[in-house]
């Protein structure tokens, strides 16, 4: 009687070990997209506040040329997701003259014809990329002319400035209607943050310790403390 062969192990996995491959592939890849969504979500954050650095030096500019920040604020009317402005300019317009200000199209003020521009632009050099702005930098509308010898001006543009979450920059200061109104020392100028929520600041411009930890603003990221 020939000797029995010793047994041989099909090289095919088990099903068990097969389901712990896949489960070890499983919590790899789990802290690889993690790992990945948290260093996106940094360079983000690191963005914005870069973002709203450069913006303050422009507003800080502005200020210096022409005696104070945009009186642009529309009070709880800003909201941070982009819409399009249609019917024209003016339509959401404390986020979009925000644009127009730093472009050099208006004064402070920026209503009117007394207020609007053939200046400087102050906008910060990132926002060239044009994937950084809401709205198409050729949807001009008509250009207001001054008198046959007067200086011509800068056409309003349809365009508003978006943080890294796609979502406008808000900025909030004295209105014209009622600049009076506002009691804060300075604008408002903030990101909504990943969640893209916030509460619009009261008419006065000053938030409360209250106002500042509901659950809208615990991830805002503001130029300046509010």
């Amino acid at each position: 009687m020939p000797p029995a062969r010793p047994h041989r192990r099909s090289p095919a996995f088990t099903l068990l070990e097969l389901l712990t491959v896949m489960a070890v592939v499983l919590v790899l890849s789990g802290l690889a997209i993690t790992g990945v969504s948290g260093a996106r979500l940094r360079a983000d954050l690191a963005r914005a506040r870069s973002d709203l650095a450069a913006l303050a030096t422009a507003l800080e500019e502005f200020k210096r040329l022409y005696g104070d920040y945009p009186q642009l604020g529309e009070f709880a009317q800003a909201p941070a997701v982009p819409t399009t402005l249609a019917a024209g300019p003016g339509i959401n317009a404390a986020q979009a003259k925000l644009f127009n200000c730093l472009t050099g199209v208006f004064g402070p003020r920026g209503f009117g014809n007394l207020d609007r521009l053939n200046g400087p632009s102050l906008l910060p050099p990132q926002f060239a990329d044009v994937k950084y702005l809401n709205g198409t930098l050729a949807n001009t509308y008509q250009v207001v002319s001054a008198s046959a010898t007067g200086p011509l001006f800068k056409q309003e543009q349809n365009v508003c400035i978006l943080d890294p979450w796609g979502r406008r920059y808000v900025y909030y200061y004295k209105t014209v209607r009622n600049p009076g109104g506002w009691q804060a020392p300075a604008y408002l100028l903030f990101s909504a943050g990943p969640d893209g929520a916030f509460t619009a600041p009261p008419n006065t411009g000053v938030y409360t310790a209250a106002q500042l930890v509901v659950a809208n603003n615990a991830d805002n990221l503001y130029a300046t403390t509010p």
